[in-house]
């Protein structure tokens, strides 16, 4: 990915064992820009030990905010 603005999604279907239902799971490839945006991230606050932590709040506080907007 180098240091281009660019996200790279890997997709892959499981099948949950336990209800027999069809998921859908996501790889998040971390590298370049994005890597960086995550490093200063982990860098300024000590909460943050992984980039799954950040991607946590990221993936939460994102959604939250696009259902405030559509709320609107």
């Amino acid at each position: 990915m180098g240091n281009e603005n660019k996200l790279n999604l890997l997709s892959e279907k499981f099948v949950n064992g336990e209800t027999g239902q069809e998921v859908e799971g996501i790889t998040i490839m971390i590298d370049g820009k994005f890597k960086q945006a995550l490093d200063i991230i982990m860098n300024q606050k000590a909460e943050y030990t992984s980039y799954t932590e950040v991607m946590r709040d990221v993936i939460f506080n994102g959604t939250s905010q696009i259902i405030e907007s559509i709320r609107k």
